[in-house]
């Protein structure tokens, strides 16, 4: 009897054992994701009793007024920032760039906000918004979008605009004030970053207005060199393509733009009373779009699609249980790179290509064997 029983706990903890090594199948899928993050969560700590400045590591700065919440007791704030410039943070990350009307985006830059106090979420009072300022130029066109959901990157467009601080070149002529590379010095204006090539071409209408009258005509060409060339970021394009100048000041320009050209750094902000996902993206325009099908003989689990546009900042990932056969219609501007992984047992599986305007449209998926390493590879690499 005491052999039954031995017997019996034996097979018990045997097939606990088989059904335990079969658990990993599933969650080394998830794993596969998840190891490809990086590590972007940053926590600051603080009590809000005056206006705040808070610093991402990588250049966004969050003000946060001291009366910004309308649940908060005056206690520990945890302050929750990720900040994603880079494409190949983006890409590791499982992030796109797609609105929830399918247009397809051009991120400038992403980030994570939000505010806790312990365990209790803060919401901000009614009429109240913070701050950001972002280190990056963003596109000419950028828009502010929002996301709410971890998994799935659908972005709604925003109302609030993106404002630029750039220098006054009316007021500093005025004074006779140059702005160093450095951006100190001199007096600036703000204005949203749909409407800044308007204000500057009237400030540029009226700075020619007024030099022309002060100066001989090279005087007035040496000056407008002197203020555009410092103060401005234009490319040669930019100056041929201005019908406010003349040939002999579009020449004089193009002559001396090396010698006195300053590459201004303009300060970005928004202000904002959402929390959560937030995306400075412009819509980009595409060349075709296409059904592209995939064909899939294997049975895998957790399969990630990922389409990684190589000359623009857009991204496109979605993840499928499993599929014979898959499409989607692709908005294509350039070449894109496609990489499929999936996950069969502990192994990682994989499949790569390109696709343009001119490629086909139907693949059949040759899957091979990989590594972590190897994948994060593949999928930042062109």
């Amino acid at each position: 009897m005491k052999v039954f029983y031995i017997l019996i706990l034996s097979i018990t903890i045997f097939s606990c054992q088989k059904e335990k090594t079969s658990l990993p199948i599933e969650e080394n899928s998830i794993a596969i994701s998840s190891q490809l993050k990086t590590d972007k969560l940053q926590t600051f700590e603080f009590v809000l009793k005056n206006d705040t400045l808070i610093s991402g590591k990588e250049g966004t700065d969050i003000w946060i007024p001291r009366d910004l919440f309308e649940n908060y007791s005056n206690g520990k704030i945890i302050f929750e920032l990720k900040e994603f410039y880079s494409k190949e943070d983006m890409i590791l990350n499982g992030l796109s760039t797609v609105t929830d009307k399918d247009e397809l985006l051009e991120s400038s830059g992403m980030f994570y906000i939000n505010f806790k106090e312990d365990d209790k979420q803060l919401k901000i009072k009614k009429g109240k918004s913070y701050k950001v300022e972002i280190p990056n130029k963003p596109l000419t066109d950028s828009n502010i979008y929002y996301n709410d959901n971890d998994s799935i990157f659908k972005w709604e467009l925003g109302k609030s605009k993106l404002k630029v601080l750039y220098p006054d070149i009316l007021r500093n002529h005025a004074f006779r004030i140059s702005v160093g590379k450095d951006g100190i010095g001199g007096f600036f204006k703000v204005t949203t970053l749909d409407s800044l090539k308007i204000a500057q071409k009237i400030d540029s209408l009226k700075i020619i207005e007024i030099i022309n009258k002060e100066l001989s005509k090279d005087e007035a060409l040496s000056e407008l060199a002197r203020i555009f060339l410092s103060e401005t970021d234009e490319s040669d394009s930019d100056i041929n393509n201005d019908k406010t100048l003349s040939e002999a000041e579009k020449s004089y320009k193009l002559k001396n733009r090396k010698q006195f050209h300053y590459n201004f750094s303009e300060i970005y902000s928004f202000t904002d009373n959402k929390l959560g996902w937030i995306n400075i993206d412009e819509v980009l325009e595409y060349e075709v779009e296409k059904n592209i099908i995939l064909k899939n003989t294997k049975k895998y689990n957790d399969y990630s699609i990922n389409l990684i546009y190589l000359n623009n900042k857009s991204l496109l990932n979605y993840n499928l249980n499993e599929f014979k056969t898959h499409s989607d219609s692709v908005k294509i501007i350039g070449k894109i790179k496609v990489v499929i992984y999936a996950n069969s047992g502990n192994k990682i599986m994989f499949d790569s290509f390109y696709i343009d305007k001119n490629s086909k449209s139907e693949f059949d998926l040759n899957f091979k064997e990989t590594t972590l390493d190897k994948l994060k590879q593949e999928l930042i690499s062109n």
